[in-house]
Order: C-alpha cells, then sequence, then structure tokens
C-alpha cells in the first residue's frame, strides 16, 4: 500500500514536470527566431573572442574596456560564452536553446523548494508555472546575455539553497558538501551569488534552529560558505572602481532611494508592466499596510516569516546599485519572482476556510498565470 502511494506521488510529481517543461517550450519557441542582437550580448562575444586562453580568462585584473564583461570577474561565464562563440559563433538557436534550457532546469529547481514550504503539489505547480511564464521573465529569457548571468547564477543560488535545506533534512554531509561546492563556482559566475549566505542564515534560524539562547552545535552552518566567498568579495573590492556600487549607472545609493527602489521592485512585481503613478502610490501604500501584517503573522508561522525574508533578500541583490528603470532591466525579477509566486501561493493554500480558499485561488490564478499568458501571446 505504501509502496502504491508513493508510486502515484512519483507519478504526479513526473507529470507536474512535464507540464512545467511543455509550457516552457511551447510559449518560448519563438525565442529560436530572434536574431542574436548587440549591446551586452555583442559584448561579452568580443569579450569571449578575445580572451581565447585560459590565462585571460581566469586573469581578474584583465580589462578590455567593455563595460560588462571586463568590469567583473565572471570566469565562468566567460568559459561559457567562449565554447559558444567557438563552435557556433553568431547563430543565434544555441544561444536561444541554451537559455531556455537553463530556464527549464531553474523551473525544476522552483517547484522542488516551493514543495518544502507550501506542502502542496498543486499549490507548488501553479506558483512555480507563475514563475516559468512571468512575463518579465519571458522577457529576460528572450536575451541572451541576460539569460545567461541572471540564469545562471539563479541555478547556483537555488542548487546551493536546494542541498543545503536537503542536508538539514538528511543530514547527509554529500549534501552539504554539494552545496558548498556549487556555492563556490557559482560565486565565479556572478558575484551577488553571495547573497546564498543571507537567505541560508534565515532559514537556518527560522526554520532550523533550535530556540535557546546558548550557543549550539549547527550555529558555525554558514561559516565554510562565507570562508568560500572571500575570493570573490576580495577580487570585487579590487576591482571596486568599475563595479556597479560606483559606476554611471548611478553611485552609491542609501537611505530613502532605497527604500524607494524597494517598493518599485514591489510594484513591478505586482503588475509586471507600466502603470501609472497613482496606481503605483495606490500599491505602495498597499505595501506599506501588508508587510507589517505578513511580519506579525509570520512570527506564529515560521515559512511565511521565511518567505518573507527570502523576497526581501532576493530585492536587496539589485536595489544597492542601479537607478535605471526596472522594466527595461526585466532581468533583476527574476530572481524576487521566485519568493514573490512562492509568497503568494503559500499564503492562499494556508486559507483555513475552503470557499475563501477557492475564491483567492481563482482569482491568483487569473492574476498570475492568465494575464502573463495575455501578455505573452498578444
Amino acid at each position: 500500500m505504501l509502496g502504491q502511494t508513493k508510486h502515484k506521488s512519483l507519478i504526479k510529481i513526473l507529470l507536474i514536470l512535464a507540464i512545467l517543461i511543455v509550457s516552457i517550450v511551447v510559449l518560448y519557441k519563438p525565442h529560436f527566431k530572434i536574431k542574436f542582437g548587440g549591446y551586452d550580448n555583442l559584448e561579452w562575444y568580443n569579450e569571449a573572442q578575445e580572451r581565447d586562453t585560459l590565462e585571460k580568462i581566469i586573469d581578474y585584473k584583465y580589462y578590455s574596456g567593455r563595460y560588462g564583461p571586463s568590469a567583473f570577474f565572471n570566469p565562468i561565464q566567460l568559459f561559457i560564452w567562449r565554447y559558444m562563440t567557438t563552435h557556433y559563433e553568431k547563430s543565434p538557436f544555441p544561444y536561444h536553446l541554451l537559455s531556455t534550457l537553463i530556464h527549464i532546469i531553474n523551473t525544476i529547481i522552483v517547484f522542488f523548494i516551493l514543495r518544502m514550504f507550501i506542502k502542496s503539489n498543486f499549490f507548488s505547480f501553479v506558483a512555480t508555472l507563475s514563475f516559468a511564464i512571468y512575463y518579465l521573465n519571458f522577457r529576460t529569457i528572450e536575451w541572451i546575455a541576460a539569460a545567461i548571468t541572471t540564469g545562471l547564477a539563479t541555478f547556483f543560488i537555488l542548487s546551493t539553497f536546494f542541498l543545503a535545506i536537503k542536508y538539514f533534512q538528511t543530514k547527509k554531509r554529500c549534501f552539504l558538501i554539494l552545496s558548498l561546492l556549487i556555492f563556490f563556482l557559482g560565486t565565479f559566475t556572478k558575484e551577488y551569488v553571495v547573497f546564498t549566505i543571507p537567505l541560508l542564515l534565515a532559514y537556518y534560524l527560522i526554520i532550523q534552529r533550535k530556540k535557546v539562547l546558548k550557543f549550539v552545535e549547527t550555529d558555525p552552518f554558514v561559516l565554510p560558505y562565507f570562508m568560500l566567498s572571500l575570493p570573490i568579495i576580495l577580487i570585487t573590492l579590487a576591482k571596486l572602481n568599475n563595479s556597479a556600487i560606483v559606476n554611471r549607472w548611478g553611485g552609491t545609493n542609501f537611505g530613502i532611494h532605497m527604500f524607494y527602489r524597494f517598493i518599485d521592485f514591489i510594484n513591478y512585481l505586482i503588475t509586471a508592466i507600466p502603470v501609472s503613478f497613482n496606481i503605483k502610490m495606490a500599491i505602495a501604500m498597499f505595501i506599506l499596510f501588508s508587510f507589517p501584517l505578513l511580519i506579525y503573522y509570520g512570527l506564529r508561522d515560521k515559512n511565511l516569516l521565511f518567505l518573507v525574508v527570502w523576497l526581501i533578500v532576493f530585492i536587496s541583490i539589485y536595489i544597492y546599485s542601479n537607478f535605471r528603470n526596472i522594466y527595461t532591466l526585466a532581468r533583476y525579477l527574476y530572481l524576487p519572482s521566485i519568493a514573490w509566486f512562492g509568497l503568494l501561493y503559500y499564503i492562499a493554500a494556508n486559507i483555513k476556510n475552503i470557499k475563501m480558499k477557492i475564491v483567492t485561488s481563482f482569482c491568483l490564478i487569473n492574476y498570475t498565470i492568465i494575464f502573463n499568458l495575455f501578455l505573452i501571446l498578444r
């Protein structure tokens, strides 16, 4: 009987994954016809052509004058670009295929992570589908450089997090070792992978740690991650004069600007399209009202509190550095959208009143899936 139950559960999960994969393939198929494009696509292409030896790729002092690729130390990205340019030059199909495959893999990982918190195959599925077909993620994947940069960084962050959770659940050190290895490689893909550390710390403190004031054996859990992040932190600091913190995009941003950017991110997560000033202000008021409530109820519900913190951490990756319009940089919403849809459907899944749950779920599905399908297919 137990074997039959596990078999049925496996079939359901495989069916869900098949629907997710087919949905992405069908909806993202038009991307394969888009031309290679210029801007940072061309920057990365030329950088990969120029840095044609291993020595040049891993040289953190190398500066070609191209703002995107040379201002940061991202050798994993450069290895991939070098392989693609060597084998496919500017033929767009292989690049778009790679971008879509990265998105599919990320979507699968998102499903398994959200399932750990939501505890429902259906709500985990619709939350993951919402991420998979979110209109601004659709736009991110169509732009090759954005898909490779953001998609790969997301893969390393999610994989690190997922394996760390598996370590806590099973106590098998192989999961911890794999998590550390993937995290270390991820830091050399995109420097903001180090934000996995506050995510892991939040998960440990909110979900895993025993509620005692004294030091416990598992408290140094994040220390190895921090130590592995030191190389990329030191290299980034060494290249600080060319980094996003003090670059031409806006200078060092603190205080009220940081708060404004946070509200702006939530605005675009909610609307997916540019809206009027009045609507933005209405949404801002809603955010200011709802976040304290979420934190209040989160004190009674560990998973809810963690999902709120997760959303804050993922938005915080970007708000420190950039004045530019978020809508024109859809890639900045790729990571935050995971926590956003997870939070929405976690709340829906935990509504006690059945009628209210059905109504809420119906409204959410229309908002996060039907609306975004309309934006993609229009």
